[in-house]
């Protein structure tokens, strides 16, 4: 499980947190906390139930930090010129901005969906919540993006 999981859900995590270090340690919890309630997995539905695993930890961890903004460290290659540099810095942080000022389903929804590349069906399946839901939330977070952006 850990070795067909493993890598999404660390990718889930490190979009929400922007920290390798911070998103391994919570990709082994996850696994921990899984592994604990072995005995309540449902085998015919593991992805849904480690994402939701994952959720709680991340939920945990803004909890304790009570503050979800999204760090600001990007690096400028130096292949790029400085100016074009600087402004894709600068749209990138008002994306992130943007995302993070999301509710919880929706930047689910939108991470899932466009930063991991689920399709809808899988990312229904992954949040445990209908395909047509999935539609709804992606098409709201969208227009609040498209809101926040121009």
């Amino acid at each position: 499980m850990y070795d067909t999981y493993a890598d999404d859900i660390f990718r889930y995590i490190l979009v929400h947190v922007h920290d390798r270090d911070l998103a391994e340690d919570l990709t082994a919890d996850t696994f921990v906390r899984a592994l604990k309630a072995i005995d309540r997995f449902d085998f015919s539905k593991p992805r849904p139930w480690l994402y939701k695993i994952a959720q709680n930890l991340l939920y945990d961890h803004w909890r304790k930090r009570r503050t979800e903004q999204l760090p600001e460290d990007f690096d400028v290659t130096s292949d790029i010129d400085l100016e074009e540099g600087l402004e894709r810095q600068l749209t990138q942080e008002r994306v992130r901005s943007a995302v993070a000022l999301l509710s919880e389903p929706m930047r689910s929804v939108v991470i899932l969906r466009f930063i991991s590349g689920y399709s809808a069906k899988q990312t229904a399946e992954t949040l445990n919540i209908s395909e047509s839901n999935v539609r709804v939330i992606q098409f709201r977070a969208l227009k609040r993006l498209r809101g926040r952006l121009s």
